[in-house]
């Protein structure tokens, strides 16, 4: 299981992805988690690092698409990389087309790696209740999430986030797994080791 949860920094994907063997070639970009807001330019950014990075890019919004569809498109794919913006919206798109359970076998079965950025790295987490915001559109009656690992990143921990983060793990921290994660960093994951590398 090969995994890039990042926060937003990309510097460190180059390198992560000559660690997989085959290096991937074609990817799947899904913006879906950013979709309620005015203006992502982060997932341009995204797509032009796989692009410089010799991957085809193919992108896949969950919100108008269909369960046939996603399978479809998943069915070619050798990477999966999520973007950020609002996750628990981004969840009840990966719930209702399927994307969950595909991504969750495809990743479980080599057949793809996955990266995700922000709210896309929070995806890959059990459950996506703790990620809940009072301005997040989405709506899901289940908040498990990918399951990819057992613990919970907390992006863009540079943010003015440091006392928040540090409260809650300090509730928290004895039942569950946090990983600060700063906007120059990302946690790379490789057969079940966990490194945190600048990025």
């Amino acid at each position: 299981m090969d995994l890039f949860l990042g926060s937003q920094g990309l510097g460190a994907f180059g390198a992560w992805l000559d660690t997989l063997a085959p290096r991937p070639r074609r990817a799947v970009l899904v913006p879906t988690a950013g979709n309620p807001l005015p203006a992502t330019p982060w997932v341009d950014v995204a797509e032009a690092a796989m692009t410089r990075e010799g991957l085809s890019v193919r992108r896949l919004d969950l919100e108008p698409a269909t369960p046939e569809e996603v399978s479809a498109v998943l069915a070619d794919a050798d990477l999966v990389f999520v973007t950020g913006g609002y996750p628990i919206f981004l969840l009840q798109h990966a719930q209702r087309t399927g994307f969950l359970h595909a991504v969750r076998q495809g990743v479980a079965s080599g057949q793809f790696a996955y990266a995700g950025m922000s709210s896309g790295a929070a995806l890959a987490a059990p459950d996506l209740a703790r990620y809940r915001n009072d301005d997040d559109p989405g709506q899901v009656t289940d908040s498990a999430g990918l399951g990819l690992v057992s613990f919970y990143p907390l992006s863009h921990a540079n943010r003015g986030r440091e006392e928040l983060y540090a409260q809650i793990i300090a509730e928290h921290g004895d039942r569950y797994d946090f990983v600060p994660v700063r906007d120059d960093q990302a946690v790379v994951i490789h057969d079940g080791g966990r490194q945190i590398k600048p990025s």
